[in-house]
């Protein structure tokens, strides 16, 4: 393993595919303004595998277009930082994970690079035994848009499976709780059919946040 413990980078900038990361060891390292990307590669040959950080943070950094792959986060911090258009297989989150938020392909890109990169991530899941495991990750908040939801590993107390084909019957109940409204308008952002609602447990609106999405539960309108 390539092992870096307490170090600082800033600007670090690597753009393009064909590269691969892989052995890392990263522990107490700082990332600020940092990038990792590429934004013209379908077929995702920008990689990091077979690698861990832990109590890791990133600030304002982007990471876009990259294949992970066996690879454990334990602990980290993101602040103002995106992450979009990436594929995940066996990727594990645990312990403190603060903000994230996956997204699908960056809606700048061209609009026929917009329709590959989609494909792409259609296609990259049909063969993935699980892509993210995030049952014993604690997230001040968390968006996953763009990872199929039957994909992930999960804590069903905390992190509910919902489905397209309820998009516009939940949208259309006057009654229904506003974050369960808002998660089943993102199927609007993402290519699939299935998605993960996560109640954060490290929120301070945590105990709401999970009500409401009970809520759907309750009525069969989530797993």
């Amino acid at each position: 393993m390539n092992s870096l413990e307490k170090l600082s980078f800033e600007r670090l900038r690597q753009y393009g595919s064909g590269r691969i990361f892989s052995e890392l060891d990263l522990r107490d390292v700082k990332f600020t303004s940092c990038t990792l990307a590429q934004h013209d590669d379908p077929a995702f040959g920008l990689v990091v595998r077979n690698s861990m950080l832990r109590n890791c943070s990133f600030s304002a950094c982007v990471m876009a277009g990259v294949k992970l792959d066996n690879v454990i986060i334990d602990r980290a911090k993101f602040s103002r930082s995106s992450i979009s258009g990436c594929v995940f297989r066996n990727v594990t989150l645990r312990g403190r994970i603060g903000q994230l938020i996956l997204g699908g392909p960056a809606r700048s890109l061209p609009s026929e690079m917009f329709e590959a990169f989609s494909q792409a991530l259609l296609e990259f899941y049909r063969d993935v035994d699980w892509a993210l495991d995030i049952s014993d990750a604690t997230f001040a908040d968390a968006t996953i848009r763009a990872v199929p939801g039957e994909l992930i590993r999960r804590d069903v107390g905390r992190h509910f499976l919902i489905r397209r084909e309820n998009r516009d019957a939940v949208l259309s109940m006057p009654d229904a709780p506003g974050l369960a409204k808002a998660y089943f308008r993102d199927f609007d952002l993402t290519p699939f059919d299935t998605m993960i609602a996560v109640a954060a447990q490290g929120s301070k609106n945590f105990e709401k946040q999970l009500a409401d999405l009970q809520w759907l539960r309750e009525r069969d309108l989530a797993e």
